[in-house]
């Protein structure tokens, strides 16, 4: 579990680093978004090197099988928020930031500022499960709110992507940012699904 902890704080470096991302999608600066794009690959190459470590402890110790799965499932549906926000970063590069409208770049600002919220919920959860604490149903549960809010979100935020699209016939940047929406959406998803696998150890434990 502390080495979960590790591979979780990859992820978070990892959003934050994706909020940088977007910042400089904003400007329309693409020297900047490649090359934080490259920091968004490392970042995630490093949290499979703390998934992998995970693994290996994992088929080493003396775990009961249910144990064992509970932290696999744990480590895997992680792994996948970071793998969903590379995603979307790599998809919004593909996309001509100078021609997407200013309330279109802007809420995806907020659309990253949200994942970042998420993420950092979900550590705090993470961390009040190891040192077993009385809140950590809370705060689980405080990572499913965040989810509803990002999915509401979302569905406004590709209404105005598609309405801009239908507007200008940019249909491959139009594309590629609903895409990269959906990416992010599946991220928070994916966190949703943590603090599931959370709540269901704990209730183990109960």
């Amino acid at each position: 579990m502390k080495l979960s902890q590790r591979h979780l704080s990859k992820i978070n470096d990892l959003t934050k680093t994706f909020r940088k991302f977007v910042e400089a999608f904003v400007r329309g600066n693409l020297d900047d978004m490649r090359k934080l794009y490259e920091d968004i690959f490392d970042i995630e190459r490093e949290a499979d090197n703390e998934k992998e470590k995970i693994i290996i402890e994992v088929s080493r110790g003396p775990f009961h099988p249910i144990d064992r799965e509970d932290i696999m499932r744990l480590v895997l549906t992680m792994d996948d928020i970071a793998a969903n926000i590379k995603s979307a970063s790599r998809k919004m590069l593909y996309s001509n930031p100078e021609s997407v409208p200013t309330d279109v770049k802007n809420e995806f600002l907020k659309l990253g500022d949200m994942i970042i919220e998420i993420v950092s919920r979900l550590e705090t959860a993470l961390d009040a499960l190891i040192k077993g604490s009385k809140d950590t149903l809370k705060l689980a549960d405080s990572v499913e709110r965040k989810e509803e809010e990002i999915d509401d979100f979302r569905v406004e935020l590709i209404a105005k992507i598609l309405k801009w699209g239908d507007e200008t016939g940019k249909l491959s940047s139009l594309l590629m940012l609903k895409e990269a929406v959906e990416n992010l959406e599946n991220a928070s998803d994916k966190a949703e699904d943590v603090a599931d696998i959370i709540r269901g150890i704990i209730a183990v434990g109960l």
